[in-house]
């Protein structure tokens, strides 16, 4: 939120984040495949509201509203702070800046800026989220990059992007983060526009086609072993490097994700971050023993573990 319109968020009830948060819910069940009739049957749309099995229309147009809130909020908030000076730099602020001219409309602007954090906040949580599960399921993985980033940069202060060119292994667990449990499996769904061939099959124009990403990456001829966590297969040392992540995870085509520059380098920083101030560990039951994290998906377009059973402790109160 301060990246994009400049603004801090006080706490997780504050009006802003929870506009974006049922606005990105209601996107997630309507990408669900076969949660909706309609999505598999579209004549259904032209029946009346009152009809029995009827009540998506209402929903809909519920929902609908929500994008828009999520949209206009914040971009007033931001306009409202650079009229009175007191705006601090961000996506936002840049773009209509730079806009004198007006060849951007403000429209345009203002989704832009929607869809930078409407995009970016639950995929990178989500991320960041199934990082710390590997690391509490892979401790020989967060010991290998805890001690590259201790012998490149020491214990006298934290990460920066300066530093990732030199820690190739932490860039490993990335790769490999991005493609163990893949946030977006099924990407965003797309409706073809015409008529389409593709390796002998043919797409009629407005079929739904979804990019099927958690099948790429567990295919066994690119990633053998591919329910295991393994960053060393991204290894430039490999004879034979598999698809890079990277290349899926954020989109395809000229759609892909506009943000995944700063989503990247985020993530990489805060990976980095963590585990260069903190042990991560299991939490432990009432009786001292370790609790195991359970591994759940939610049923939504952004997926990613549902566990509790996570403890986190500071390993350097000086960097921490």
């Amino acid at each position: 939120m301060r990246v994009t319109y400049g603004y801090s968020v006080a706490d997780t009830n504050d009006p802003h984040v929870t506009s974006s948060e049922e606005a990105l819910e209601s996107l997630g069940r309507v990408a669900m495949i076969g949660g909706y009739f309609v999505d598999s049957y579209p004549f259904l749309r032209h029946f009346p509201t009152w009809l029995p099995g009827m009540g998506f229309k209402a929903q809909a147009r519920e929902w609908s509203k929500l994008p828009f809130k999520m949209a206009n909020v914040p971009f007033e908030w931001t306009k409202q702070q650079m009229a009175t000076g007191s705006a601090v730099p961000s996506f936002l602020s840049e773009l209509l800046e730079n806009n004198e001219d007006g060849r951007h409309g403000e429209e345009i602007i203002k989704w832009t800026a929607a869809s930078m954090y409407g995009g970016g906040s639950h995929t990178t949580v989500g991320i960041l989220n199934n990082f710390i599960l590997a690391m509490l399921l892979y401790p020989e993985v967060a010991h290998k990059a805890r001690e590259e980033i201790d012998r490149v940069i020491g214990t006298d202060r934290l990460p920066n992007v300066s530093d990732r060119q030199d820690l190739p292994y932490l860039e490993c667990v990335l790769l490999e983060t991005l493609r163990w449990y893949p946030v977006t499996p099924l990407s965003i769904p797309r409706r073809v526009s015409q008529d389409d061939q593709y390796r002998g099959y043919h797409i009629p124009a407005n079929s739904t086609v979804y990019n099927n990403v958690y099948a790429i990456t567990r295919d066994e001829s690119v990633f053998p072993d591919p329910e295991s966590f393994i960053p060393e297969r991204f290894d430039d040392k490999q004879a034979c490097k598999p698809l890079s992540p990277r290349d899926i995870m954020f989109g395809i085509g000229r759609r892909v994700c506009p943000g995944q520059s700063i989503a990247d380098t985020s993530i990489f920083l805060v990976m980095a971050n963590i585990l260069a101030t903190m042990d991560i560990k299991k939490a432990c039951d009432e009786s001292g023993n370790e609790i195991e994290p359970e591994v759940m998906r939610g049923p939504a377009l952004v997926c990613y573990d549902l566990s509790s059973a996570q403890l986190v402790l500071a390993r350097s109160t000086q960097l921490a």
